[in-house]
């Protein structure tokens, strides 16, 4: 159990994950690349084979955790390999897509519905193997819920994250400029029945004088809610540092691989020219 307890600070955000998905879960499911594009799907399926082969083990011996693991991209992959999976995550709308369709495979879903830091702070279980899968920017204090997954971890498990941005100060100002266009496109084709209201809660931030770089002013309210949700998209995540962090609370890096990721193959063909790294994923040993 760690000693880590969330701040008020770290509590809103949250707050603002689980209001921003009581309205988009369904959207979030149904067109969000990390969930739906066939080819992430598949490389996926490759990093959680490589998770579950660090261990050694028959998966039906393995108790894996699906940290934020929303509508369950994750679980039911971990579940189709007949791991024993424990899916937690602060959104009940996430939760009940990810239940139905565990009822529409024959699989049990086993879910825990709390703030993921909480969860790991408080719990005294232990797994073999916890994933966080586009999870990382949406919170507001990184190191103290993977330093309270450590002590979660059984000696010798793995934890593997995955679908997180590299720092946006670390990426050219062309690949900024393409990312922003990506997005746009991205609204425009795959989700533009939330279109115009999109734009009415940028608006709406806009005449509030609220700023993406300067969240801790913002109010929590649905103008803001996706926003805050998405903590740390607009800057990205110091990974460098992260895993000094992580070496230090106790993890062994198996592999740090930083690459780049889009919704559109035009636009990956375009970043990777540029040679930067948009994204990263790592894989980390508890050492016993």
């Amino acid at each position: 159990m760690s000693e880590w307890r969330p701040t008020a600070s770290y509590q809103r955000i949250a707050e603002a994950n689980r209001r921003y998905y009581a309205d988009s879960a369904a959207q979030y499911d149904a067109t969000e690349s990390c969930v739906t594009d066939q080819r992430l799907q598949r490389g996926l399926e490759a990093d959680l084979d490589s998770a579950l082969a660090c261990l050694g083990r028959p998966a039906a011996a393995i108790r894996a955790l699906d940290a934020c693991g929303g509508s369950g991209n994750v679980s039911l992959k971990l579940l189709r390999r007949g791991v024993d999976v424990t899916l937690a995550d602060i959104s009940p709308d996430l939760q009940a897509i990810y239940r139905q369709k565990c009822d529409a495979a024959g699989f049990v879903s086993n879910i825990v519905s709390s703030e993921v830091g909480t969860f790991l702070a408080e719990t005294d279980r232990t797994f073999d193997l916890i994933v966080f899968s586009s999870a990382l920017h949406h919170l507001e204090s990184i190191e103290p819920v993977l330093s309270a997954a450590f002590h979660c971890l059984a000696p010798n498990g793995i934890l593997f994250t995955t679908f997180d941005p590299t720092l946006q100060s670390g990426l050219r100002p062309s690949t900024r400029m393409i990312q922003r266009a990506e997005y746009v496109a991205f609204k425009l084709f795959h989700q533009s029945g939330d279109l115009p209201r999109a734009i009415l809660r940028r608006l709406k931030r806009m005449s509030a004088g609220v700023s993406p770089h300067d969240k801790s002013r913002a109010t929590l309210d649905a103008s803001t809610a996706g926003m805050l949700a998405e903590y740390r998209i607009e800057r990205g995540i110091d990974d460098l540092a992260l895993v000094k962090h992580l070496q230090q609370v106790g993890y062994e890096v198996v592999l740090h691989r930083r690459y780049v990721e889009t919704r559109f193959l035009t636009t990956r063909r375009l970043i990777e020219r540029l040679g930067d790294a948009t994204h990263f994923k790592l894989l980390l040993r508890k050492r016993s």
